[in-house]
């Protein structure tokens, strides 16, 4: 433990530290080292997990500090002394979780103490700090305090970057409960720190309505990340500090839409609201009514927006639908869009089973995916027939993305299941040869229509895997060139854009075992940011930490910090909800809380099971089994508690790898009689071939808190 050096504080601040110093000789200090114990639960009640060999308690002072240590996770009641998190080496994450409580008693304590920390207190836990608190201390401190619920009382002063550090508070739910309050210089809140208010409380001793209004207005106390609205006010006992999203939803709104006619023009007006709405035109209301998105550009201005269209002789009719907001990737549950199957006989010169069959051979031993695709309400010329059979002799058959029919169902099925849209996946490997790109860019095509047509989002996704590194760069940016220019894929009104910026993902960068550099990584990723993009990151899953997965050189943590938005690979990290639930504590939390210190947007990955048996020819069909959703839901629930604001579905089409959440084959009946394919029932549930689509549609849903988050499936199969 570093010397406190008093003679560099404030009086105020050296007088409350000096009435703490007496009482720190008194306490043993003991660390938390849990590789000493590879066997644990990563609990601070286990023995093994402390340099002293005992539990940590009151006449301890607890120190976080051993690089690369994993989570201490309290489910219990415990108590210490002192708790410092960060003191000479990273903290890691103290998280007080399922029931658990946290008292220190003698002394104060540090979330940061001179280095990073984090601390999480969840719902129906509790911590309860005995005197001071100081979140980021010291200079190079970066010290963060989140509660998802629970409570967090102090009894001493509390102090965010006190010493020239940087604390964050974010209190996205309960209560942040504190005795003491400073106003004065270094104040409670100094240098780059932020209390951040969203659905919780925090609750001030006395009338402090004059100093939180001068911190509100300087920027260090926000609502909802900054676009929210902090509310305070004096009970007659204390302070009271609560917050509202900035844009309440606008509801009963009826006749929305105006039409004017302006010249030769006509102009289509209606209110802007945090409903999000698409303009849509018809030539007829006739069955079959086609609705199609009217693409012209959407002006807006005081409150109105305003779509204007030429007057042509062509009878017309509009009306609004309820679309997906295209301006944020914030409360939007996003599928990976593969669209790379085709067949031969599709209409593309590649004319081949790409992503279905080796050696174009469409038989069962030849067969490189695990799940069937529910094909039944696909129309005849969208199919395609193998050589295998179904059980009735008919032909069993497949389609091809090239259709573009078959890619504006899928969007069909999106709608109907309120799925917001996807990140389409370019695949740099395929653009060099001239059938299989023009294949990807019909697939890109198709994308954007049905995106268009049913009202949803896509963005284009980069995936570098296996691409030469010495032209890597070039054929990101000379390729972003051809969409943008000649596809105009950023022209749609169904593109996505987040921080006002057309949103571009590269997947790849920084995964162990490959021949990338920081350097080709930088490049991109300035070039992207130069063109007027908002850059996302599909990164290993330790990209924090630089183990495991991920390259180990250096220069990869300031890298990765470099993208706007990060999102880390998870799909077959883990296998049972045991693991679920660890992957979560040992890297959501870590990783969310580095992402916003950093301002940077976190994107979780979450998948439904993993199977790849024919693809890798192993033999090991079902190799993570879905459990009728369960798996999957557990994964939603632990984003959305442990505060993501936005989520990556692996993905909607992946057969391949068994992790596709579209229509498929929910028995055996519907599966060809030769091979070995999996059907959704094969954990013993009775589902629906769209019952993924539908588990989808919920966990959307509990993302933008529509419903309740839970640990239970609100709905019923099939």
């Amino acid at each position: 433990m570093m010397t406190l050096r008093k003679e560099s504080l404030p009086l105020a601040a050296a007088l409350l530290l000096c009435a703490a110093m007496g009482v720190e000789a008194q306490l043993t200090t003991t660390v938390w080292n849990p590789a000493a114990n590879p066997s644990g639960n990563g609990l601070w009640s286990e023995s093994a997990n402390w340099t002293g060999g005992q539990v940590a308690n009151s006449t301890n002072k607890v120190v976080f500090n051993v690089a690369g240590a994993r989570a201490c996770v309290v489910n219990t009641a415990v108590n210490a002394g002192q708790v410092v998190v960060g003191d000479n080496g990273d903290g890691g994450l103290l998280l007080v979780t399922n029931g658990g409580s946290l008292a220190t008693s003698a002394d104060w304590s540090a979330i940061g103490y001179n280095h990073t920390a984090l601390m999480v207190v969840e719902t129906g836990a509790s911590a309860s700090f005995g005197d001071h608190l100081w979140v980021g201390f010291d200079p190079g401190s970066d010290g963060t305090l989140i509660l998802n619920g629970g409570t967090v009382t102090v009894a001493g002063m509390f102090g965010l970057g006190w010493n020239g550090g940087k604390g964050t508070v974010q209190v996205n739910g309960g209560t942040l409960s504190l005795s003491q309050w400073s106003a004065s210089s270094p104040g409670s809140i100094a240098g780059a720190s932020v209390l951040d208010i969203r659905a919780g409380t925090v609750v001030i001793a006395g009338n402090r309505v004059s100093s939180v209004n001068s911190f509100i207005s300087s920027g260090k106390i926000t609502g909802y990340g900054g676009t929210g609205i902090v509310s305070n006010f004096y009970n007659g006992a204390s302070t009271i500090l609560t917050a509202t999203p900035g844009e309440p939803p606008v509801t009963n709104v009826v006749n929305l839409l105006s039409i004017q006619l302006v010249n030769t023009n006509l102009v289509l007006s209606w209110p802007t609201s945090a409903i999000y709405y698409v303009l849509k035109s018809a030539t007829n209301l006739a069955d079959p009514i086609v609705w199609r998105t009217v693409t012209n550009s959407v002006t807006s201005s005081n409150g109105t927006n305003q779509v204007v269209v030429n007057l042509s002789s062509e009878r017309s009719f509009f009306r609004l639908a309820s679309g997906v907001d295209t301006s944020t990737l914030n409360r939007k549950l996003l599928m990976g869009y593969q669209g790379w199957h085709s067949a031969p006989g599709d209409g593309s010169a590649q004319s081949s089973w790409v992503h279905w069959f080796r050696n174009n051979t469409p038989t069962a031993a030849n067969a490189t995916y695990d799940f069937w695709p529910d094909t039944a309400e696909l129309e005849a010329d969208e199919l395609f027939s193998t050589s295998m059979t179904h059980a009735d002799g008919s032909p069993a058959k497949l389609y091809s993305a090239y259709k573009q029919k078959t890619v504006v169902r899928h969007f069909k099925w999106m709608a109907e299941n309120n799925l917001d849209g996807v990140f389409f996946q370019r695949f740099l490997s395929d653009l060099n040869g001239v059938n299989i790109s023009a294949l990807r860019n019909q697939v890109a095509v198709n994308v954007r229509v049905g995106a268009e047509t049913h009202g949803r989002v896509f963005a284009i996704m980069y995936d570098i895997s296996g691409y030469a590194t010495n032209t890597l760069v070039n054929k990101l940016t000379n390729d972003w060139l051809y969409l943008v220019n000649t596809q105009k894929v950023t022209n749609s009104p169904a593109y996505l854009h987040h921080r006002g910026k057309p949103v571009v993902a590269i997947w790849g960068f920084g995964f162990s075992g490959r021949n990338d550099t920081p350097q080709h990584a930088q490049q991109a990723i300035e070039w992207f940011k130069a063109a007027g993009c908002t850059v996302m990151g599909g990164l290993p899953t330790h990209w924090r930490t630089l183990t495991g997965d991920a390259q180990t050189n250096p220069a990869w943590s300031n890298v990765f910090r470099s993208f706007d938005v990060i999102s880390p690979w998870s799909v077959g990290r883990y296998g049972n909800i045991p693991e679920v639930d660890n992957f979560r504590v040992n890297q959501i939390v870590p990783d969310l809380a580095d992402c916003t210190s950093h301002g940077i947007d976190y994107l979780p990955v979450i998948f439904p099971g993993f199977s790849w048996a024919n693809l890798q020819n192993n033999g090991l069909y079902n190799q993570i089994p879905r459990s009728g959703g369960t798996f999957y839901w557990r994964q939603a629930y632990n984003a959305v508690r442990s505060g993501c604001t936005m989520i990556y579905g692996a993905m909607f089409d992946e057969v391949d790898e068994g992790t596709a959440m579209y229509k498929l084959a929910p028995t055996s009946a519907q599966l060809p009689v030769q091979g070995t394919f999996v059907p959704l029932n094969v954990d013993g549930y009775n589902l629906g071939s769209d019952w993924y689509l539908r588990l989808a549609d919920q966990a959307g849903k509990m993302l933008r808190r529509e419903i309740p988050v839970t640990t239970t499936i609100p709905i019923t199969p099939p």
